[in-house]
């Protein structure tokens, strides 16, 4: 546009703001309304939910942990050892059948001991499940306090997780509660103790967890949990093509678990049937002897499924005594035995406390 039409273009505008009666006095408070605007309101706004929104992300990420932790705790065969499930529970694939199973030997408080035959085989948990709970509870209350900087699908989930967390004993007072009832001066308790009946809502939180999961891992930022979380969770659910790019992609910004990406690489090229780049990956990685210059256990869970591998044993024996092969086999046994032993002492329990419905149903 030249001088003259820049000219043209002014006095034509000139006239019409010298006419216009309503118009421009309307233009104008339109135009200083988005300037008030813009600079009292879009800029503060953006400004603290820059500073909010990661608190938002680091308590939707605790909230998943202590999912982990409780289903976890559920899964468990006793009190101080994590639970044979934690690659399921990562996979998004333990059924209700799975928590039914690991709640057998799981009981809400002293009371529920009464039967001579099982006492010794149950476990009280009902205050440390609800311990967990209620931090969950308070994390997804925290949550909704922000809601201005969380998503819409975030917020569902979280409401979604906690309407589902409050149904059972949600209060000290339930969890103490004992179990016997007297009617007409008959005491009668529960024929199954446990809380195997808690499944379907512990299967729904689930479900839930596995939602969260997702989100939390591939909406964002990625830090070191997220990194050996999310490499997990795709090696467990079968995503090994995706679960191997993600780690060649990320592996070289957490060199502090090199050694525990390498060998979740190794598996996925594994399953996708790479097998002379399996054995590759893994040379390279134990051939330097990581984890402080042994424990070879350290990595048991990695060989797991393949202690028949005799080209795998092969390399692993040029940087490792027959005695750290030997403990190496020995401890991926002992866990595969404990988690039989596990599944067969609970599905006793269950058959057990059947029975007894089933004789008291034909008296």
């Amino acid at each position: 546009m030249n001088y003259d039409q820049w000219r043209e273009w002014f006095a034509a505008a000139d006239l019409w703001a010298k006419q216009s009666n309503i118009l421009l006095p309307i233009l104008l408070s339109v135009i200083a309304a988005i300037i008030f605007w813009w600079v009292f309101s879009y800029l503060p706004e953006q400004k603290r939910r820059k500073k909010l929104r990661p608190i938002i992300e680091l308590t939707l990420f605790e909230t998943y942990k202590k999912l982990f932790s409780l289903f976890d705790l559920i899964m468990a065969h006793n009190l101080h050892s994590p639970s044979f499930f934690q690659s399921k529970i990562r996979s998004g694939n333990l059924s209700e059948d799975d928590i039914k199973l690991g709640l057998q030997n799981k009981c809400l408080n002293e009371t529920y001991l009464y039967d001579l035959r099982t006492r010794d085989a149950l476990l009280v948990m009902g205050e440390e499940i609800l311990d967990r709970s209620m931090n969950i509870d308070e994390l997804c209350n925290k949550v909704l306090v922000f809601h201005t900087y969380a998503t819409a699908e975030e917020l569902v989930l979280l409401e979604s997780i906690r309407e589902k967390i409050r149904i059972y004993h949600f209060s000290e007072r339930h969890i103490k509660k004992d179990c016997e009832v007297n009617i007409g001066g008959q005491i009668l308790r529960p024929f199954d103790p446990s809380l195997s009946y808690r499944r379907g809502n512990f299967y729904e939180i689930y479900k839930l967890f596995s939602l969260l999961q997702a989100l939390v891992l591939n909406h964002h930022k990625l830090d070191r949990d997220r990194f050996i979380y999310k490499m997990q969770w795709l090696y467990y659910s079968d995503q090994y093509h995706l679960c191997a790019k993600f780690i060649k992609a990320h592996e070289r910004s957490f060199e502090r678990d090199l050694t525990l990406s390498r060998n979740y690489l190794a598996l996925s090229e594994r399953k996708k049937g790479n097998i002379k780049v399996f054995y590759r990956i893994i040379e390279d990685t134990f051939k330097t002897r990581p984890h402080g210059g042994g424990a070879l256990i350290s990595s048991r869970s990695t060989f797991k499924e393949l202690l028949e591998d005799n080209k795998l044993f092969e390399i692993l024996s040029q940087y490792y005594s027959a005695d750290e092969i030997f403990s190496l086999r020995r401890a991926v046994i002992q866990d595969s035995e404990d988690k039989e032993r596990f599944e067969s002492a609970n599905q006793l329990l269950a058959n057990y406390y059947r029975e007894k419905i089933v004789n008291a149903s034909t008296v």
